[in-house]
């Protein structure tokens, strides 16, 4: 695959740096990774966090940024529920979300403290692929794009045109990296909510205590990609909008 020498483009974060609660409207963040028209749009939605009194906010939410992007695939990038109560609100996102495009999901750490097996029956009930210990395809034409979970068997299929790792914790960077996949996506830090600068592709001050704390970087032909996310347990952000990523590969 042939990547373009750009680190992504971004669109313009919103106007004001302070974000507090859930009022705003999801930011969506453009990352092309190829100079293809007919390039593949891979929507990743990471860290909705569903709980009590807030679900139908998030989820109206993340259904318009997934109709505005008009995405060929959904990835949904773990930390998906933080209550039993919400997942029939999963499920009947992951319905709506199908309406437009097939949805494949994993599992995060907030969902394995939740119970993995409660999230991926809401997933598979709703309509969606549960992919988090295996891979699988979207046809774009001619093209073949594989997307594996974090948890799938390492292999090379010579079939797929582009290799996408769908993950949750950045830190899955540190052997990915080495691993063929021309794209890695993750999650799980939220940019760390408070940004005072952004120094070599890194995030600060949280940078200091992740060393993933990344927008997006490169190994080689690899890129990875952090998604700030689209929710937190503390409903306070500065410089760091609640966001999902589109990915143009």
């Amino acid at each position: 695959m042939q990547l373009h020498s750009s680190s992504g483009v971004r669109s313009p974060l919103p106007a004001w740096p302070l974000e507090l609660g859930l009022g705003q409207a999801l930011h969506i963040r453009e990352e092309r990774l190829t100079t293809r028209t007919d390039a593949c749009r891979l929507l990743y939605v990471s860290d909705i966090h569903l709980r009590t009194d807030r679900s139908d906010r998030l989820c109206a939410q993340v259904l318009d940024a997934a109709r505005a992007s008009s995405p060929d695939a959904v990835l949904l990038g773990g930390d998906l529920a933080d209550q039993r109560s919400e997942l029939s609100k999963l499920s009947g996102l992951i319905r709506r979300l199908s309406d437009l495009a097939p949805v494949m999901a994993i599992g995060g750490n907030h969902d394995r403290w939740l119970g993995m097996d409660l999230v991926r029956a809401a997933v598979i009930q709703a309509g969606g692929e549960w992919i988090h210990e295996s891979a699988a395809r979207v046809r774009h034409g001619r093209r073949v794009i594989e997307i594996s979970g974090p948890e799938a068997a390492p292999h090379v299929d010579a079939r797929s045109n582009v290799r996408v790792l769908c993950a949750h914790s950045p830190r899955i960077w540190k052997t990915s990296r080495h691993a063929g996949y021309d794209l890695v996506l993750a999650g799980h830090l939220h940019g760390c909510q408070l940004v005072g600068w952004e120094y070599r592709d890194r995030l600060f001050p949280g940078a200091l205590l992740y060393p993933y704390c990344f927008l997006s970087h490169r190994r080689g032909s690899t890129r990875l990609v952090v998604s700030r996310g689209v929710s937190d347990l503390l409903p306070i952000r500065w410089r760091c909008p609640r966001e999902v990523v589109l990915c143009h590969v």
